[in-house]
């Protein structure tokens, strides 16, 4: 494959390691070059030694086509840069979350999704695809019955946002820190609102009948540090719990009903996951551990991808399909307005 990354932050360092086994050819962009050569520096002291297929470039606007197209840059470019890259590839991932929260924008990406049918879009709510996540999805299945209620709790802190862009003297100098621009603990820490709909039956029902989020504002910052909600479809009651606050940080998915109760806990120890399965009918409890590390994340969705391009394949509901990430959106925009 030949992949175009624009964006050469974190996120894009990442993402560009995750596909290096895929790709022959990897064309990472950026606005300037000094950005290019800080990435390549992050590059070789994450992953020891830089990958040589990779080409770096400033010209933003090149017209070349390409197998994927990848969006890693700042949440309010991601619509401007797909609408100018659309015609260049069949296929595209856009980092998460999808964008800033704008009525606006979301209508643009629904009609983006509508007008091209037969391109694949995917958004990089990559925890849909970690094993242990894949694990939990099979242990309701084999259950046959309804989850009654769902709680996922992404409660981090911004310390490991800083450390990851060490060039930023403070979180001010962020987008991270305006929510309007796709900043803050609902958006950036998407991933629970997200799985949450993943876990449910009928996510599309997902209606808000509470939330709670506590702002931080001042002439340089307008984010929400804390935002809790709770919703409901007719077969689930789902709380979600984000914020930029704890430390150390918990990321888990609770679901029970009458018969069992499961807790995955993502990062338990290090990187690892672990899942605590009771069956309250047979009284048993099960432990499962899965390990891996950080750049781990990013290659579940790398291989997903990938076997999807060359084989030419479509999957029926695809866990990374855009349309998943814009109801995480139209969720996210109705909470701000509650």
């Amino acid at each position: 494959m030949i992949i175009k990354i624009v964006g050469s932050g974190s996120a894009g360092n990442h993402i560009a390691f995750a596909f290096e086994q895929y790709a022959k050819k990897i064309f990472m962009y950026d606005l300037s070059d000094n950005e290019l050569i800080r990435s390549k520096k992050i590059y070789i002291s994450r992953y020891k030694k830089w990958n040589k297929n990779i080409i770096q470039s400033s010209d933003i606007n090149d017209e070349r086509n390409y197998d994927l197209i990848i969006i890693s840059s700042p949440p309010s470019t991601h619509l401007k840069i797909l609408k100018n890259n659309v015609h260049n590839s069949n296929n595209f991932l856009i980092e998460k979350p999808l964008s800033e929260p704008n009525d606006k924008t979301i209508k643009n990406f629904l009609k983006i999704k509508k007008n091209f049918k037969n391109k694949n879009f995917f958004c990089g709510y990559n925890h849909r695809l970690f094993p242990s996540t894949q694990k939990l999805k099979n242990i309701i299945k084999d259950q046959k019955i309804d989850l009654d209620t769902i709680e996922v709790n992404f409660k981090e802190n911004t310390g490991g946002f800083l450390k990851a862009h060490y060039w930023l003297k403070d979180l001010s100098k962020s987008y991270l820190s305006k929510y309007k621009d796709g900043g803050g603990s609902l958006l950036e820490h998407s991933h629970a609102l997200n799985l949450a709909q993943y876990f449910c039956k009928k996510s599309s029902e997902l209606k808000i009948i509470d939330k709670n989020i506590d702002y931080i504002k001042n002439d340089k910052v307008f984010y929400d540090t804390n935002s809790s909600i709770i919703l409901k479809t007719s077969k689930n009651l789902v709380l979600v719990n984000q914020n930029f606050e704890t430390l150390p940080i918990e990321k888990n998915i609770t679901i029970s009903n009458k018969n069992i109760f499961a807790r995955l806990i993502y990062n338990f120890k290090k990187n690892n996951d672990k899942i605590i399965f009771y069956n309250k009918k047979t009284k048993k409890l099960k432990t499962f551990m899965f390990v891996k590390n950080r750049s781990d994340d990013f290659k579940y969705e790398a291989q997903f991808i990938s076997k999807m391009i060359k084989q030419k394949i479509k999957v029926k509901d695809n866990p990374l399909d855009i349309k998943h990430a814009i109801l995480t959106m139209q969720l996210i925009q109705k909470t701000f307005k509650i």
